[in-house]
């Protein structure tokens, strides 16, 4: 019988899970960034119209 143990090598799993966390996470706050500023600007403009009635 073949050893195994070595196919679930756990510790080169979460060192590729973290580096492609560390490669993705720049990218993914750039996107979460737009659309809270986008949903800023939906309320505000929002508010201005609500005031003007």
């Amino acid at each position: 019988m073949y050893d195994l143990e070595n196919v679930w090598n756990f510790d080169f799993m979460w060192d590729n899970f973290f580096f492609i966390l560390k490669v993705v996470a720049p990218f993914v706050l750039i996107i979460i960034a737009i659309l809270a500023v986008g949903l800023l600007l939906k309320m505000v403009v929002g508010a201005v119209k609500e005031a003007r009635k």
